[in-house]
């Protein structure tokens, strides 16, 4: 009990810093909107965990989002999204086995260009959906700018998470 507390805790400080980096930082510089580092937190949570508070975390990241934002619930279902696809796409990337034979499983243990292409899955993802959220939200929106922005977005999110990993790496 008294790991679980501290591991809540933790988390919690955790989301924190994220939102509060995302906050502060990358939604005033030039690429603003475009970097969607809280997305770690899908990363980087343990996958034997509790997966009801997972998907509740996510949300409570989305929803935080939304309301500096103000954009009505885009990040909250976005986020949300993608913490519900995360395991599948695991699975995909890395093979059915993993779960079975390793309970202590953590991102850190796949190599990097699954770790690449896992991370880029679920950044474009919770991108895609997010973009198609926010053209519901402004009609005028649509153009085939979306499509760019999306990529954009995804490349420098999934840049921002691999230098993160490596960074993570090296501290270890």
């Amino acid at each position: 009990m008294i790991n679980f507390i501290k591991s809540f805790f933790l988390y919690i400080l955790y989301i924190f810093i994220l939102l509060l980096v995302q906050i502060t930082m990358l939604n005033s510089i030039f690429l603003g909107y475009y970097a969607y580092i809280y997305i770690l937190f899908i990363l980087v949570y343990p996958y034997k965990c509790n997966k009801y508070i997972f998907i509740l975390f996510s949300f409570i990241i989305g929803w935080i989002m939304d309301n500096f934002l103000n954009t009505r619930g885009i990040h909250a279902f976005s986020i949300t999204l993608s913490a519900f696809l995360r395991l599948n796409f695991l699975k995909f990337f890395d093979g059915n086995n993993f779960i079975i034979k390793k309970n202590d499983f953590s991102i850190y243990d796949l190599p990097l260009i699954k770790k690449i292409f896992y991370t880029f899955s679920l950044v474009i993802i919770h991108n895609i959906s997010l973009l198609i959220l926010g053209i519901f939200r402004n009609p005028n929106f649509f153009n085939s700018i979306v499509l760019l922005k999306t990529i954009f977005s995804s490349i420098f999110t999934t840049v921002l998470c691999i230098i993160y990993f490596f960074f993570r790496r090296i501290k270890h």
